[in-house]
C-alpha cells in the first residue's frame, strides 16, 4: 500500500488531517492521469498508457486521478478512455486552475477510505499545495538557480507578522543572525503558530517576498523551521541576486 493510501485511511478513521492529506497527495509520484488531462503537464512521453474501454472519458466537469494500480483496477470495466502514469502531484495538483468550474476525484469507485474529493472552492488550495511541495524538492535538490526562479514564481508564502507589522524572525537559526521565517504551506506555519499564538499570518506572492524581504532589516531566509515540509536556510542573497548563484 502506499503512502498516501495509509494518509487516506487514517484520514478516515479521524487519526489524520487534511494537511497531511494534501501533502500525501502532492508528494505521491504514482499518479494515473486521465489522457485529457495530460497537456497541461508540458510533456508528451509518459511510461505508460492505460486504456479503460476504446472511448469514454471521466464524466464532464470532473477529473480522476488514481494513486495505485490497484485503485484503477477496481474501475477496470468502466469505460473511463486512456490514463498516463507515472505523474506526480506536483505536476497535475500545479496545473489545476481556480477559473473552471469542475470537481476532483481521486480514487472513485473503490473504498471509501481511499476516496478524496475537492470541489472547485478547494481547487486555489489544492494548486498550491503541488507548488508548495515542488518547491521543497527543489531546495533538496540543491540547484541554487532553479530554486530562486521557482521562488520568485510561488504564489502562496505565509510569513508570521509581530502585532508591530515587521516580520517575525527566528534569530540565530541556520548559522544566520536574524533570518525571516518563510513557510510554504499551511502545516508548516500552523506548528510556529502553536508555540508563539501571538503572531500573525500573512500570505505573500513570490514577487511580493521578493520586494519586502530586502528592506525588512532580515539577513537571511529560513524555510519551515519545525517543518514538517522541508527546512532550509538561505541567505538574503539567494533573492537579491547580489552573489553567483552555484
Amino acid at each position: 500500500m502506499s503512502a498516501l493510501l495509509e494518509v487516506l485511511e487514517r484520514f478516515s478513521k479521524k487519526a489524520a488531517t487534511q494537511e497531511e492529506v494534501m501533502r500525501a497527495i502532492a508528494s505521491h509520484d504514482e499518479f494515473f492521469i486521465p489522457l485529457g488531462f495530460a497537456p497541461r503537464l508540458g510533456r508528451s512521453e509518459f511510461d505508460r498508457i492505460v486504456m479503460l474501454g476504446k472511448d469514454g472519458a471521466p464524466p464532464p466537469g470532473e477529473i480522476y486521478a488514481f494513486s495505485d494500480e490497484s485503485c484503477l483496477d477496481l474501475v477496470a470495466q468502466t469505460p473511463l478512455g486512456g490514463f498516463v502514469t507515472p505523474v506526480s502531484g506536483v505536476e497535475w495538483l500545479s496545473q489545476l486552475s481556480a477559473d473552471e468550474d469542475v470537481k476532483v476525484k481521486i480514487n472513485p469507485g473503490g473504498p471509501q477510505a481511499h476516496f478524496w474529493f475537492m470541489g472547485k472552492e478547494a481547487l486555489p488550495l489544492a494548486r498550491l499545495w503541488g507548488q508548495a511541495v515542488g518547491l521543497e524538492k527543489l531546495m533538496v535538490a540543491g540547484n541554487l538557480e532553479v530554486l530562486a526562479k521557482a521562488m520568485k514564481a510561488f504564489e502562496g508564502y505565509t510569513v508570521l507578522s509581530l502585532p508591530n507589522g515587521a516580520i517575525a524572525t527566528a534569530q540565530g537559526t541556520g548559522g544566520y543572525e536574524n533570518p525571516a521565517m518563510l513557510f510554504t504551506a499551511p502545516d508548516c506555519f500552523q506548528k510556529v503558530l502553536g508555540q508563539a499564538p501571538g503572531l500573525k499570518p500573512v500570505h505573500m506572492t513570490g514577487t511580493q517576498i521578493f520586494h519586502t524581504l530586502p528592506r525588512a532589516g532580515v539577513d537571511g531566509i529560513v524555510f519551515n523551521p519545525l517543518g514538517p515540509g522541508v527546512a532550509a536556510a538561505y541567505p538574503l542573497t539567494l533573492i537579491t541576486g547580489k552573489v553567483q548563484l552555484s
